[in-house]
């Protein structure tokens, strides 16, 4: 169905072969004219079929005559042209049949302007030929030079015979008659059976005759023959393959005569094949097409692909809204032509009633006929599901966090609620707390959200709110989004917006606590490039008001002249608190920071592989600057296994105010700091790092496929590693992230 075509730019109009003479078509008037045009456009089996002698005797009288003309007007003076031109009476001689004497007569020629070029090896091959051609062969009286003797008589050495025991029997008949170049007796029986079944216009015996040969010897002109026979047999895909083949063989030997008749071939070839494409329907999943049995990638419908003319039958499967659904259609394509099959799936049997069948009849594209089909959905879709994750990490940080979560959506209605609750349970006795001389701490953070939409048609709007509660935090989230399916609902936007009201308290020996707000604005756009293809662009606002400062941070501060600049990157909290002041303030954050994001998503269906490409890049008001990628790439080993790698780095820069070792000065009692930073912080994810994660996950589905209730289980597990920078205590941590989820759908 495939072809790799010559592109037709590179091939050049050969001039016709001139008329053979009378004398020539003499001895085959009783060939078919098939056969005739196949020896004068030097056929494979010219020298096996023809009796030489009488209907060459005028080619060897030309060749003689070119190979006088080119000694005499050429050498020496024109080596280089002199050597094309004797090279071409050569060739002449090889497709006509000249006699020994003749062909003995250009080699000698040769064997000349070779030595004269100083290329003795090839001139010794070509007095070499000379003799085997005829043993009565010798130099010229003129033009030879001592060298030319030399090479001459090393020559004649190497091509005499030994001479052979009396008892040694002679040579098979069938070998004595193959011809010269041929390596198998057998290979050139099976040419000569494809010419006769050629002849005898049995093209199906021709082919397989010729493809025979070519197994047991491989021939520029039977591969050029069996091109014949395809191209006649309507196969123009493989008849331009094998012509394509024979073209580069007739290059690697310099076959002048397989040359010009290949490459008009495969012109003629790439004009005559027809090409075919697909236009897939769109909102269809599992989409299966093939071309005469041959499958076709979905990822590359579209394009032209090289067929041959004639009959083809195209069938494809898929699914639309949930109910199986097939397409089927036989295309007779003509040479030439370009065929676009437009592929409309329809329900299999008894799915659908009459009226649905004579609605689908006057549908003019899938989309039309999707809204004639049966909906396969239900009034109500109830999901809910569970999960557990664990995170630990070489920074003495361990969380466990049970969730659940449950939706109602009405697919007729258009509208929608879920919720979800999870609480975290987190240990810790990291550096930054053990050098405060502080015990590990254990809190629980809880934390649950609702959600709700509705969307009767075109547009549609989507809310939520967000609790989560921590001994010293309290966060409250509310917002919405409206959202619209335009173009046939390829472009998808979305506006949003949230609101985010954080109290900070300090504890039960400071009642008053810290108001932290967040304005969030979202704008996005998702883009139906292909059935195979969705792209998703959008962008993000976030302005932060309020001191988020933690209350139970403190801030190591050393000397700034003895110490601060001589502190390394993560050094240990023996050496911190070695040289750290007495003085131990509070961490300090900026109370206004404005955060803004752009970024991209990719989902492109590859096969059975989904790949899930993200690129985020970020900054701030505080100078931070990152780059997030994120890649997944979703295999569906089977119907019930989806199997994925995951990939994740980050890189950014450091917040302006941050340091590694604050300087400060104290009074001589070393309690009240004189100077001291306004904006303070040890907090290592404000510092210049990278973190990268590898990982993976899958999911297993459970019960029936089909059936009204389905249910699977998902494992997913990460490895996490960051890399500090400008950062006190540690310079990296590693963590391991791992979840087991259950899901189920009613």
């Amino acid at each position: 169905m495939y072809v790799n075509a010559v592109n037709s730019r590179t091939l050049t109009r050969q001039p016709r072969p001139a008329r053979p003479r009378a004398a020539s078509l003499r001895g085959l008037r009783s060939a078919s004219p098939l056969i005739v045009r196949w020896l004068l456009a030097g056929g494979a089996l010219v020298s096996g079929l023809t009796a030489h002698g009488v209907a060459y005797a005028s080619e060897d009288a030309a060749v003689h005559k070119a190979v006088q003309d080119t000694m005499t007007e050429d050498y020496p003076g024109s080596l280089g042209p002199a050597k094309s031109k004797l090279s071409d009476a050569l060739g002449l001689c090889l497709r006509k049949g000249c006699t020994g004497k003749v062909k003995a007569e250009v080699h000698v020629a040769l064997g000349m302007v070779a030595s004269q070029l100083g290329q003795v090896d090839e001139a010794k091959e070509q007095f070499a030929s000379a003799l085997r051609a005829d043993a009565a062969a010798k130099l010229p009286a003129t033009g030879v030079t001592p060298n030319i003797r030399a090479q001459w008589a090393l020559a004649a050495k190497s091509a005499a015979p030994p001479a052979a025991p009396a008892t040694e029997a002679p040579p098979p008949a069938e070998e004595a008659a193959i011809p010269e170049g041929w390596k198998s007796a057998e290979a050139f029986k099976l040419a000569k059976q494809g010419l006769d079944a050629d002849q005898a216009g049995k093209l199906d015996e021709c082919i397989a005759k010729d493809q025979a040969s070519l197994e047991l010897d491989e021939q520029p002109r039977t591969r050029l023959h069996l091109a014949s026979c395809e191209s006649r047999a309507g196969k123009l895909v493989e008849a331009t393959k094998d012509a394509q083949k024979a073209l580069e063989m007739g290059l690697q030997k310099r076959d002048a005569g397989v040359m010009k008749v290949a490459r008009q071939r495969v012109k003629d070839l790439l004009d005559r094949i027809p090409h075919v494409t697909f236009a897939p329907p769109a909102g269809v999943t599992d989409l299966v097409v093939k071309f005469d049995d041959r499958p076709v990638p979905t990822n590359a419908l579209t394009k032209k692909f090289s067929v041959n003319p004639g009959k083809h039958q195209v069938v494809a499967e898929g699914l639309v809204n949930g109910l199986p659904a097939t397409f089927e259609q036989q295309v007779d394509i003509k040479e030439r032509e370009l065929v676009t099959v437009t592929i409309t799936l329809k329900p299999q049997g008894g799915a659908v009633t009459p009226a649905q069948i004579k609605c689908m009849l006057q549908a003019k594209s899938q989309e039309e006929v999707q809204k004639c089909l049966p909906q396969n959905t239900k009034n109500l879709v109830i999901r809910v599901g569970a999960d557990f994750s664990g995170y630990a990490d070489t920074n003495s940080v361990y969380v466990v966090s049970p969730g659940f979560n449950a939706s109602v959506t009405s697919p007729t209605s258009g509208w929608n609620v879920g919720g979800n609750f999870l609480v975290d349970a987190v240990s810790a006795a990291s550096p930054d707390i053990v050098s405060t001389a502080s015990p590990p701490f254990r809190e629980r953070r809880y934390a649950g959200g609702l959600s709700g939409g509705y969307k009767p048609g075109t547009y549609g709007v989507q809310a939520l709110m967000n609790v989560s509660s921590e001994p010293d935090y309290l966060s409250v989230t509310g917002g919405a989004a409206i959202t619209a399916d335009l173009n046939d609902k390829l472009i998808t936007p979305r506006l949003g917006y949230s609101y985010t009201h954080d109290n900070i308290y300090r504890g039960p020996d400071n009642p008053t606590n810290n108001l932290f707000q967040v304005h969030e604005f979202e704008l996005g756009v998702t883009f139906v490039l292909s059935p195979t293809m969705v792209v998703l662009v959008g962008a993000t606002a976030q302005f932060e008001r309020g001191d988020q400062s933690k209350p139970y941070r403190y801030v190591p501060t050393f000397d700034p002249v003895t110490v601060a600049p001589f502190v390394p990157n993560g050094a240990t909290i023996d050496l911190v608190n070695k040289y750290r002041q007495p003085i131990r303030p509070l961490e300090q954050l900026p109370t206004e920071r404005d955060r803004y994001a752009f970024g991209a998503r990719l989902n492109k269906r590859i096969g059975n592989a989904t790949l899930r490409l993200e690129q985020r890049f970020y900054f701030d008001t505080w100078l931070t600057k990152a780059s997030t990628t994120d890649m997944r790439y979703m295999v569906d080993l089977t119907r019930r296994l989806r199997l994925w790698p995951h990939l994740r780095f980050h890189a950014q820069t450091a917040a302006n105010f941050y340091q590694l070792a604050y300087p400060a000065l104290a009074d001589p009692g070393g309690i009240t700091p004189t100077t001291l930073f306004t904006y303070r912080s040890n907090d290592r994810e404000l510092s210049p790092m990278v973190s990268a994660t590898v990982g993976g996950g899958l999911r297993v589905a459970l019960g029936s496929l089909e059936g009204d209730v389905r249910y699977g289980i998902s494992f997913v597990g990460d490895l996490l590693y960051s890399r500090y920078f400008k950062a006190l205590f540690l310079t990296a941590r590693t963590g391991v992230y791992g979840t087991v989820a259950f899901d189920a759908e009613f």
